[in-house]
């Protein structure tokens, strides 16, 4: 009875268009306040302004637009906003290159079991201890996948299992397909596809298929097998490269702009059949496994640590990774770090990468190990989750055993398995590309494209030791996420003497095909809080301590409770932004024919695939005439987050992860909360002369040291139940921008001390 009850999840719901517009004048409170603290004008005024504006709008278009967007739910299979713009709004309609840009990538610990000598030794090449860790990753992934099919894990009795299920199945067998003016994703084939129970390996840039699972069942196959397949798809390489053969680095093409990748993708399918034959194996495989060869590890005289892996570069190499050295305030971090999220974000030149697949596992000579994936079919937390799981050993599969001491020279057993056709196990087939002098050409115009990318991504790891998640909540009474994002903010306003806009993304999974919301997580209670605490220094080196005043407590705490108010509010269904991402879309040209539909999906015979669906950057109303709204300086403005947030997990089987910044003067920043840790991993371009990854991280240890003896002095002196002083309360009525004027608010804020 229970599986009948829960066999789907409730639909998104298309928000109330007057609480999303109310939630939205709430949001750019602070963005006004800051304007009118800088010299621009008097917030009274420009909230007027804006108060208007939306006024003009729900009166207007406004009406129409929601009109719209409750006949597209309607009309919808799944919701209104993933079938229809999400994906292809935010991903595919995209052209910058995917690395750096959209990809996500995680950096999984190292595994124990590995003999420290294969770890440390310098030699060049695929290594049989990698081909070991590989294997035991692919099991782990296919065994999670399959105990999700099966039900073992997450069963459908539960709105995590439905959630979870679907997200799970968006990343096997998929990809994305460059396309002009908007790029695709593939459907997944059906089972009998030979493809389907596939990955395929890319060693030294050339491609193969393994089979890894039972195509009739999805088990994943023995983890000796699947390490027997990639020992003959190695030895395989080998041969070829003895014989001087050349592969057809196709994969760097996925790394360039969008637009010149579909043509050159055409270009390929025109040039021969094998292409295409070899394009559908990649699309239609369930992910894909870069064995990478670039040298192995050597240990620093200096460092004495467990798995130390730091390479060794020779500069004479056009294709070495790119060297970091870490700062003094980094030396805490694995000498190895900075260099394994390097290449595992990108590497060198992109070789031996396919970025359009969801997922692609890579594995290094050291055996060291990470992931990334194109961002479109499903949010990185997600293949995170699958990943955690392989990583963890949770299908009881263990590096130990199989063949790792066996050198490749020695072992002929694998020679058998070429064929997909010619038996069962883990059989084996190339992959042929055939290129041309314009893919050459475009190739190389790609590795040029990507090195400047790479070169100018600051991306570094922080892990801050004092203490974690389980302080910051005995401390502040606030879950630890509210607690992060005031000390990312109060960073940022140290650094660049103003506030910003900041996303950090909310899951909405409790509904049907339920993606991410943003938490507007720049609030006038946080404003406050940042401006005040600015210039204020607690304990550290070079300061003399100064006990913070109660002040800054109270609004902490008013801070935190309005950032987890936020959080709640985006996980069911009512924050803001992708409302107004509908809201603006749905007044385009192509959106008119819901104006003639039914309120009821009986009652009408329209069939949304029917039409041709073009999400437009700038949506128009019928009549050709633009929503100011929409145009406005300030709406455009709240949605430039430079500061681009997202919390991952507690972190345990990850040394890193990341993504880059959406802005050439912004942040990415990839959070991981466990109890006594938390890791940043911060992205920001070298090029940007007013950000810094380094300095940034910097300031944010020292906000968190700040918040917690802000919270820790208050304690002492019993005022962890005081509440706010009345010079900061702010009255639900008097902050009603659809209801009230906003000149009593203006007066209070400016009024607070220390603004």
């Amino acid at each position: 009875m229970l599986r009948t009850v829960m066999s789907s999840l409730p639909r998104l719901p298309v928000p109330d268009i007057t609480r999303t517009l109310d939630a939205y004048l709430r949001s750019i409170q602070p963005l006004l306040l800051a304007d009118e603290h800088s010299g621009g004008p008097s917030f009274a005024s420009a909230y007027a302004r804006q108060q208007a504006l939306v006024k003009a709008f729900l009166d207007g278009p406004g009406r129409r637009a929601q009109a719209r967007l409750r006949a597209l739910d309607k009309v919808s299979p799944h919701n209104w906003l993933d079938d229809n713009f999400w994906t292809k709004k935010t991903y595919l309609d995209w052209r910058a290159p995917l690395p750096i840009n959209s990809n996500w990538w995680l950096a999984f610990v190292n595994d124990a079991n590995v003999p420290p000598e294969a770890v440390t030794n310098p030699a060049g090449g695929i290594t049989p201890w990698q081909a070991r860790r590989a294997a035991c990753l692919v099991h782990g992934i296919l065994d999670f996948k399959h105990r999700m099919q099966t039900q073992e894990l997450y069963p459908d009795t539960t709105r995590l299992g439905l959630w979870l299920r679907h997200c799970t199945s968006r990343i096997f067998n998929v990809c994305r397909v460059p396309q002009h003016p908007s790029d695709a994703l593939t459907i997944p084939p059906p089972a009998s596809s030979p493809w389907a129970s596939t990955v395929i390996i890319l060693a030294h840039d050339f491609y193969y298929a393994l089979r890894v699972a039972d195509p009739n069942t999805g088990a994943p196959l023995h983890v000796d097998e699947i390490e027997e397949g990639m020992r003959a798809v190695v030895t395989d390489v080998q041969r070829r490269r003895r014989s001087n053969e050349l592969p057809v680095e196709v994969g760097v093409l996925t790394a360039a702009d969008r637009d010149e990748w579909s043509r050159n993708y055409l270009t390929l399918f025109s040039t021969s059949p094998r292409n295409k034959l070899s394009f559908e194996a990649i699309h239609h495989s369930l992910f894909t496994v870069s064995l990478d060869h670039w040298p192995a590890p050597s240990i620093p005289a200096d460092r004495h640590e467990n798995f130390p892996l730091t390479f060794s570069f020779d500069e004479r190499a056009p294709e070495s990774l790119p060297i970091f050295q870490p700062s003094c305030s980094l030396s805490t971090a694995p000498s190895d770090l900075m260099s394994h999220q390097y290449a595992v974000r990108c590497s060198p030149s992109a070789l031996n990468r396919f970025f359009d697949k969801p997922l692609t596992l890579i594995v290094e000579p050291s055996t060291r190990a990470g992931a990334m994936g194109e961002h479109a079919p499903v949010d990185a937390l997600v293949p995170s989750v699958v990943c955690e799981w392989a990583v963890a050993g949770a299908d009881g599969v263990t590096i130990c055993g199989g063949s790792a001491d066996i050198p490749f020279e020695n072992t002929h057993r694998e020679d058998n398995l070429e064929g997909l056709e010619t038996g069962l196990g883990a059989r084996w087939t190339r992959l042929h590309f055939v290129s041309s002098p314009t893919i050459q050409i475009a190739i190389e115009n790609a590795k040029q494209c990507v090195r400047k990318l790479v070169s100018d991504s600051d991306h570094q790891v922080s892990c801050f030791e004092e203490w974690g998640g389980q302080e910051m909540k005995r401390v502040s009474s606030y879950q630890p996420d509210a607690f992060v994002q005031l000390a990312l903010q109060l960073a940022y306003f140290r650094i660049h003497q103003c506030p910003t806009p900041v996303y950090e993304t909310a899951l909405t999974r409790t509904f049907q095909h339920g993606r991410t919301e943003i938490i507007r997580s720049f609030t006038t209670e946080s404003y406050i809080f940042i401006k005040s605490a600015a210039g204020w220094k607690g304990r550290r080196l070079n300061h003399a301590p100064s006990e913070p005043s109660a002040h800054l407590y109270n609004l902490l705490q008013s801070a935190l409770k309005a950032q987890s108010s936020l959080t709640r509010s985006a996980m069911i269904g009512r924050g803001i932004d992708r409302h107004l991402l509908g809201l603006r879309c749905i007044l385009g040209d192509e959106w008119a024919w819901l104006d003639n539909t039914s309120e009821t999906p009986s009652e009408t015979n329209q069939d949304i695939s029917q039409h041709t669906i073009k999400v437009t950057t700038q949506p128009t109303l019928c009549s050709g005439t633009r929503v100011p709204l929409f145009e406005d300086t300030v709406f455009k403005k709240s949605q430039e987050w430079r500061l681009s947030t997202s919390g991952l997990s507690e972190g345990w089987w990850f040394r890193g992860t990341g993504f880059g910044s959406p802005y050439e003067d912004g942040y990415g920043i990839n959070y991981l909360i466990g109890p006594h840790v938390v890791k940043f991993c911060a992205e920001s371009k070298r090029s940007c002369l007013t950000t810094s990854t380094n300095i940034f991280l910097e300031h944010v240890t020292d906000a968190l040291r700040d918040m917690r003896e802000i919270c820790l002095s208050a304690n002492q002196c019993g005022q962890e139940g005081e509440s706010e002083p009345a010079s900061v309360r702010i009255d639900q009525a008097s902050t009603d921008p659809l209801h009230n004027g906003l000149r009593h608010l203006g007066d209070g804020i400016i009024a607070t001390p220390r603004l």
